[in-house]
């Protein structure tokens, strides 16, 4: 155990149910959920796989299958990027690669997911207008 955690423990009455709830990668289910991007609903409704290796087979073209550990940290690290605003510098950080190789990933990201890369265009426009 971590030292920074403490051990918890949870006692509960006779009748009663304790339950935990795993809200496993709820930032790209709600971006899926408001962007509308019918690929990424597809991706995220199937009831097996890893959700990084599906997105990273869609939007490289590799097949799920040969798709390396690297590849999908990296696809992760540009889904929560992109869904958190970060810029394309910040990306390459990330990604560990040149400036000018984080924007083609991005721009196929969006290419692949054209429900997110509209939803995303139409937030920052709605911030631009409306603060």
């Amino acid at each position: 155990m971590l030292p920074f955690i403490k051990k918890i423990e949870i006692v509960s009455q006779d009748d009663w149910v304790l339950l935990s709830a795993d809200y496993s990668q709820i930032e790209v289910r709600l971006m899926a959920h408001f962007s509308g991007d019918s690929s990424l609903i597809e991706l995220l409704s199937r009831p097996n796989g890893d959700l990084f290796k599906t997105i990273t087979a869609r939007w490289t073209g590799i097949a799920e299958t040969s798709i390396t550990t690297k590849q999908r940290e990296h696809t992760k690290r540009l889904v929560y990027g992109i869904l958190y605003g970060m810029g394309i510098n910040a990306l390459a950080e990330q990604l560990e690669c040149s400036v000018a190789e984080a924007a083609k990933k991005y721009n196929r990201f969006k290419t692949a997911f054209p429900g997110v890369a509209n939803w995303l265009k139409e937030a920052v426009r709605n911030c631009r207008e409306h603060g």
